[in-house]
């Protein structure tokens, strides 16, 4: 008997598509269902070759005097006199811009480029969060992260025959809000009907299967009232938060229809060999009780790390000194290379 197998099938996302879910290309249509937020278009190509660089450098903060035994005041100039030109000064104005905004937000952002949150590298901040409280936790995150790599040097990577396409990159701020996460969804969107809705977070939580109706009628009146006329794209992925009491829907982010994207509780292949006969025929997908082992995985785990570096990311301090031992090593590594 002959095997069967899956035929594997694109995405067939466009230059179009990925560009128009572009943050700043959406916004502006959806601000009454997004938290507040500020949007810093065009980066300067000095940031921009400062998070594509080597090693981990972050804005130094003013230098403190410490009293010594022999009354006298040191500012440990014999330590840092070899240290470079804070890295800050390359981009100044997008550095005081930051922390201006970080301010105006109520001193709590969440960061993001054009497309991406860098949640893959929430590791190196306390809690485990990308909850950012000053510019050294945005640049850490936004440097350390795959996804921005990505966004920057991959974008259009789907695309057949995507070449020296010009973006302009953005940085946006979000203002920190504390959600719940079993209250957040995926939605699919395919040939302009809903083709699955999945539960973002993968743990299993027992009260949603009791408002599941509630929810899908929510999403869907809001998926298909609102986002498809305004987003006028035939396929595109919605991650959407409902707060009780499940009266308005928030966006969290718009994506391409791109297998970048987590497919969560769906295959990628179920998702893009389906043709909805309706704007009804799709599945919401909860974790359940039958399913909770089958999707138990631990979020990122290719950005793991030495347990040492972890210990670090618990002690904000420790974490910018690692980074600057870290530098050090690689500028001697240099040098040596020269000789």
């Amino acid at each position: 008997m002959a095997e069967e197998y899956a035929t594997f099938e694109k995405s067939g996302v466009t230059v179009d598509e990925i560009v128009q879910c572009s943050f700043s290309n959406w916004c502006d249509l959806f601000k009454e269902h997004l938290y507040p937020y500020r949007v810093i278009n065009p980066l300067p190509p000095s940031f921009i070759e400062y998070l594509l660089s080597d090693g981990i450098k972050l804005a130094t903060k003013q230098k403190q005097l410490e009293q010594t035994s022999d009354n006298e005041y040191s500012d440990w100039e014999e330590d840092e006199a070899d240290e470079p030109e804070p890295v800050h000064l390359k981009f100044i104005e997008l550095h005081d811009q930051i922390n201006k905004y970080v301010d105006e937000l109520g001193g709590q952002v969440i960061p993001k480029l054009n497309w991406s949150t860098p949640k893959d590298a929430s590791w190196l901040i306390p809690g485990n969060t990308v909850r950012c409280i000053e510019s050294n936790d945005i640049y850490l995150l936004l440097k350390s992260s795959d996804h921005i790599v990505d966004d920057l040097l991959y974008p259009f990577s789907e695309v057949d025959n995507a070449k020296d396409i010009k973006v302009s990159y953005e940085l946006i701020l979000k203002k920190w809000e504390d959600i719940n996460p079993a209250l957040e969804f995926r939605v699919f969107v395919k040939d302009g009907k809903i083709s699955g809705i999945s539960q973002r977070d993968l743990n299993y939580y027992d009260f949603l299967k009791d408002l599941q109706l509630e929810i899908d009628e929510r999403i869907s009146k809001f998926v298909y009232e609102e986002a498809i006329p305004k987003l006028n794209l035939n396929k595109f992925i919605l991650d959407v938060y409902i707060p009780r009491p499940f009266e308005k829907v928030l966006i969290i982010d718009v994506n391409p229809f791109s297998r970048k994207s987590d497919s969560l509780l769906f295959t990628w292949n179920e998702l893009l060999v389906k043709i909805p006969k309706d704007d009804n025929d799709y599945e919401f997908r909860l974790i359940n009780e039958t399913n909770l082992g089958a999707f138990a995985k631990k979020q990122y785990s290719e950005s793991q790390v030495p347990i040492d570096v972890v210990g670090a990311a618990n002690d904000a301090e420790a974490l910018i000194n690692l980074a600057r031992e870290w530098d050090k090593l690689q500028a001697k590594e240099a040098n040596s290379e020269k000789k």
